[in-house]
């Protein structure tokens, strides 16, 4: 993960793209199932196109991606025209399903691409890097604090979503994120003001809570208890990306629309 941010453009592109494809699959398995092969193969030729599509835009221009726009628009005309073939009740429902990947997994990633790459094209990892580790602090936060004071005696955070999530853990996350923000300031390695670091641990820290909560109830529909096997004692991608694909976008807005980096 680390070196796919820091070393090559093209590392990155591999890894998030393959990031992408794992968990718009995992996706599939959890709701349409078995259900139009056909479709679910163009919703994920779709998934991926969107992603590359946004990757060479921020890295090339606009220009250089009219073919894969094109590529992309008749891949997603496609996957709506396989809905008429399928022959269910539930064509529909599996239809919306085929499509919503697109908004809920790969719209996040495809903010990454903005950040990652400046006004000129240049690849700088450094500042997602960054986001993922005030993410990644405010999990560990979460999970210790949580674990330690809210587990027995604790306040429930949500109980009808996620009976183990606790306020005593939302204030761990929340304070480790502080502390990771406020080091990645003191060390340099994001080049924004400490002021705004802050605002993204909490951007990154309340947006998470919610993009975890509603994995889990995506995860509750489906009646399963993780999204995947990929990774064991984990689960699936999207168990390990849920804070992020809520936080992320809005963080990414704020770092380019308010920070204004160049």
């Amino acid at each position: 993960m680390v070196a796919g941010l820091l070393v090559h453009p093209l590392g990155y592109a591999i890894l998030m793209t393959c990031f992408v494809g794992i968990m718009v699959i995992e996706f599939y398995r959890m709701t349409v199932k078995e259900e139009n092969k056909t479709g679910q193969v163009l919703g994920f030729l779709s998934a991926l196109l969107l992603f590359l599509t946004t990757y060479v835009v921020a890295r090339y221009g606009v220009g250089a991606s009219r073919y894969m726009m094109l590529l992309l628009i008749l891949s997603v005309t496609a996957t709506w025209i396989s809905v008429l073939y399928h022959k269910s009740e539930s064509a529909y429902r599996t239809g919306a399903f085929l499509l919503l990947p697109l908004v809920y997994i790969v719209f996040p990633f495809s903010t990454f691409n903005f950040l990652v790459f400046n006004s000129s094209g240049s690849f700088q990892g450094t500042c997602l890097l960054g986001l993922f580790i005030i993410l990644w602090a405010s999990d560990v936060g979460g999970y210790v604090i949580g674990m330690s004071f809210g587990q027995k005696n604790g306040h429930k955070l949500f109980p009808r979503i996620s009976p183990k999530k606790s306020w005593e853990g939302f204030v761990g996350s929340v304070v480790f994120s502080f502390g990771a923000a406020y080091a990645l300031y003191a060390t340099g390695f994001l080049p924004f003001a400490w002021y705004h670091c802050l605002v993204l641990a909490v951007i990154i820290c309340v947006a998470g809570v919610f993009g975890d909560l509603i994995e889990s109830e995506l995860k509750r529909y489906a009646g399963v208890k993780d999204s995947g096997r990929i990774m064991p004692g984990h689960g699936g991608l999207l168990d390990r990306f849920d804070g992020a694909l809520l936080a992320f976008p809005v963080a990414v807005f704020y770092v380019l629309f308010v920070v204004l980096i160049p």
